[in-house]
């Protein structure tokens, strides 16, 4: 977190972390604004940093996901507010960019990447359906506790009719009449049962009820998802990342050879000449950092 003309600007980790939502989720929100006109500073690597207007309007998106609407609609709604409410501040100074790695890595730092956008996913998947399960089983939780507590309370309560009446039957003289003690006896039995009856009734009801929301819950619950179908997923988006990596390399590699022959070579020696191949990678490594985003966004809003 960086202290930039009296305004604080945080990190992409920072804004994850605080969000409670993945690295690739927090990225599918940043995009899902940009793509509906939202813009976000950057640094001049092309990385985002927030502010905490953004952070505001990321917890204005993710609540109204949370509520059940789609990608689209949240960040549309989203932007509808963002539009009435009061314009933003200045575009506050970014941080310096990031020395980039050594050229003989970039191949690796290339494979690397796309082995942690696939990981990311697969987490990002997992904690988005352990929310859904959790927040769906929470009534069905709620509703048996109910049930346990009315079920106690009936249970004391029949206790202390009980208890109330063996005191009763204590403070009585003895009957003078053995019809009459039976009188009393059957009309006890008949209280009690139907005491037992409006207790079983209600029982029913509250089993009925629960039975109910158990089976809407039951609704909400996605199905099993489709493990094959992830899978081609995966295997084309790793594929898409490949496929736009080696266009990005080779356009760089086109620029690089219109470049003027004083930028590209350099001299060794008095009379020996060669091609600048540190200066070469770097520039192939900062061409493709440059368009690898815009690209990977064409290729997923087609």
């Amino acid at each position: 977190m960086v202290n930039l003309d009296l305004e604080l600007v945080y990190s992409p980790k920072q804004v994850h972390e605080h969000l409670r939502v993945s690295d690739s989720s927090l990225r599918k929100y940043a995009m899902a604004l940009e793509a509906r006109g939202y813009k976000f500073r950057k640094e001049d690597n092309g990385n985002r940093i927030f502010t905490q207007h953004d952070i505001d309007i990321f917890e204005i998106l993710k609540q109204r996901l949370d509520a059940g609407q789609s990608m689209k609609t949240a960040a549309s709604s989203t932007m509808n507010h963002v539009r009435k409410n009061v314009p933003r501040t200045l575009p506050v100074p970014v941080a310096p960019a990031v020395p980039p790695a050594a050229p003989q890595a970039s191949q690796a730092v290339t494979e690397r990447s796309a082995d942690a956008f696939k990981q990311k996913f697969e987490e990002g998947f997992a904690v988005l359906l352990e929310d859904r399960i959790q927040t769906a089983i929470k009534p069905l939780i709620e509703g048996v506790t109910q049930l346990s507590g009315l079920v106690a309370d009936l249970t004391n309560q029949n206790k202390q009719l009980l208890s109330q009446n063996q005191e009763l039957r204590t403070m009585l003289p003895a009957p003078r009449d053995i019809e009459e003690e039976k009188r009393q006896q059957r009309e006890f039995v008949d209280e009690v049962k139907v005491l037992h009856e409006k207790q079983k009734k209600l029982e029913q009801q509250h089993y009925e009820e629960l039975k109910r929301q158990n089976e809407e819950i039951q609704k909400l619950i996605p199905p099993a998802p489709d493990l094959e179908k992830e899978r081609c997923e995966r295997t084309n988006e790793y594929l898409t990342i490949r496929r736009i990596n080696l266009a990005l390399e080779k356009e760089a590699y086109e620029h690089w050879s219109r470049k003027p022959e004083h930028e590209r070579i350099r001299k060794i020696g008095l009379f020996k000449k060669e091609e600048n191949i540190e200066v070469r990678n770097q520039f192939i490594k900062s061409y493709m950092d440059e368009y690898f985003e815009d690209r990977l966004r064409g290729e997923f809003a087609q």
